[in-house]
């Protein structure tokens, strides 16, 4: 049995240190999870791992005493020059990147980054080329998505920027195709809507398209076997990543498809309350692969060029309307300036002819027809008020009125202001009570300032039976402050605000007559804001109102 173990020991010496080395460098090379490969003097493959041979489609014995030319003949024009310049000059690449196809995955490019140094050997000699190769693909794509999330964002930030800015439908349309295009990096872009019949659809606008677009298909049927057309038929986004799903989808439009320049689309629907009404076509030159991403950015462009559309189709719609009231509203205006005018002349005269027959130039007149001359001279009083009402609501609106700017007494203007009211007051027997606004001087068209204050006391003696008008005066700040005060019945603060609306009156007793046409507190406001000043008024139901009229102060 001895004998037998060393016979055995001398046919099997124990291993030495060197070669024990060496095993564990081989184990480490074959666990290796990157390619390592080492190149000999003349740059053929001395020794490779099982990494990079599996990289290479090949077993390590076959990669053998080849170059890299003939193992990568794709790789060769970006990793040899790199390997001769290492072992020429014996220069250490620690990072070198390039991409390629790899053998067997034709069409597929894949991103490596490698490592390339010199093996050097004793006395500086060198021995060949050392290989470290990192597939990094997935990292490449993980930067290039991030990138590219990053340009749609942009991108969409933008086009928001610029819809922002569009009023009106021409201006959308221009906005989305150029900046759709800009989003995808695409050759191009078209927007397309479904005509008012419904049964055609028609071209607003395209960027970087055919010439023919906006010519032969500035109209087509809705039924036309098109990508524009179907989704605008069906709802539904369409993503041609190719001629082939071009032809495939639309066989009827092969020589077409061939001819356009383009070989991918996206295409998108615009919806309106649920109904498409329109589609976003993008073009690419090059067939592509769309991923979610790129395809969740078209829709979400398709949805803000519909809602853009929308709101200018609101703006132009409001400006429409707009304008057709206006006109119907100058209409009108001239035909109660007109009528006014008209008015007065016979008023005018029939005011002229009573007083003349009340002063007995037509002979003498009886009690009773004196009386009955009262009232015709009441009743034209009040029609010619009614009129010069409407002429001055005509010149507000109008913007023909014209404000003469002077320093103007309160004490003054409110002492014309009473006596003209004086009989009212009388006849109603009302108290009349007035602040000093002695020294107190506004910055006001007289006129107007006049006709303000005389509104609001008539209003006040209207609306107050048996009570108290009083009138204020204040300075605060650079303005001046007048309060005419009653103690009618007051206003509902419902209707309170209400009241300056022209032709608006607010009975403040039910069944109640009260004469007027509503203009008076409508003109008075117009007048405050015509010469910088306001009018508001508060009031209590069951005590009174007060109106304040604010005015600069001279």
């Amino acid at each position: 049995m001895a004998h037998e173990l060393d016979a055995e020991a001398e046919t099997h010496p124990p291993a030495s240190a060197e070669s024990q080395l060496l095993a564990r460098l081989e184990a480490l090379l074959a666990s290796a999870p990157l390619g390592v490969a080492f190149l000999d003097a003349k740059l053929r493959v001395e020794r490779v791992n099982d990494a990079l041979a599996a990289r290479l489609q090949r077993s390590p014995a076959e990669c053998i005493g080849r170059t890299l030319g003939d193992l990568v003949p794709a790789l060769a024009g970006s990793l040899v020059p790199v390997v001769e310049h290492v072992a020429r000059t014996r220069d250490v690449v620690p990072e070198f990147e390039f991409a390629g196809e790899p053998p067997g995955l034709p069409g597929v490019t894949r991103h490596f980054l490698s490592a390339v140094f010199p093996v050097l050997v004793a006395g500086n000699e060198l021995a060949g080329v050392g290989m470290i190769l990192r597939d990094i693909t997935a990292r490449h794509e993980a930067v290039s998505r991030e990138r590219r999330r990053a340009r749609h964002q942009a991108s969409l930030h933008s086009l928001t920027a610029a819809l922002a800015q569009a009023i009106s439908p021409r201006d959308v349309v221009t906005a989305v195709v150029e900046h759709a295009a800009a989003a995808f990096g695409a050759a191009g872009s078209v927007i397309a809507r479904r005509a008012i019949d419904g049964r055609y659809l028609e071209i607003l606008g395209a960027d970087g398209m055919p010439p023919d677009v906006g010519t032969e298909w500035a109209r087509f049927p809705l039924s036309t076997p098109a990508p524009l057309a179907y989704v605008v038929r069906t709802g539904e986004s369409l993503f041609l990543e190719s001629d082939a799903d071009w032809v495939q989808h639309f066989p009827e439009l092969q020589a077409l498809a061939a001819g356009v320049g383009h070989q991918a689309n996206a295409v998108v629907p615009l919806v309106v309350d649920g109904l498409p009404m329109g589609a976003l076509g993008i073009a690419f030159a090059a067939a592509r692969t769309f991923d979610e991403e790129e395809r969740a950015l078209a829709v979400n462009v398709a949805r803000q060029c519909t809602l853009a559309l929308e709101r200018a189709r609101l703006i132009e719609s409001e400006r429409a309307a707009r304008a057709e009231a206006d006109a119907a509203n100058q209409v009108k205006t001239q035909f109660l300036a007109t009528m006014s005018h008209e008015l007065r002349t016979p008023l005018n005269a029939i005011g002229g002819y009573a007083e003349l027959l009340e002063m007995g130039i037509h002979g003498p007149v009886t009690p009773a027809q004196r009386e009955a001359l009262v009232r015709i001279q009441r009743s034209q009083q009040h029609l010619l008020n009614l009129v010069n009402n409407v002429l001055n609501l005509v010149k507000l609106d109008t913007q023909h009125a014209r404000y003469q700017l002077t320093d103007v007494p309160v004490e003054q203007a409110l002492q014309f202001v009473v006596e003209a009211t004086a009989p009212q007051l009388q006849a109603k027997r009302l108290r009349y009570e007035q602040a000093s606004c002695a020294g107190i001087v506004v910055r006001a068209d007289t006129e107007k300032l006049r006709q303000i204050l005389l509104n609001l006391l008539s209003n006040a003696i209207k609306f107050t039976d048996g009570g108290r008008i009083s009138v204020g005066c204040a300075v605060e700040g650079g303005e001046v402050r007048i309060d005419v005060r009653d103690t009618g019945c007051g206003i509902p603060a419902e209707q309170l605000e209400n009241i300056f609306d022209p032709f608006v009156q607010v009975d403040r007793r039910l069944n109640r007559p009260v004469e007027g046409t509503g203009l008076g507190l409508a003109i008075s406001r117009e007048l405050a804001q015509g010469m910088g000043g306001t009018l508001t008024a508060t009031s209590t139901v069951g005590e009174g109102s007060v109106f304040t009229l604010r005015l600069p102060g001279a």
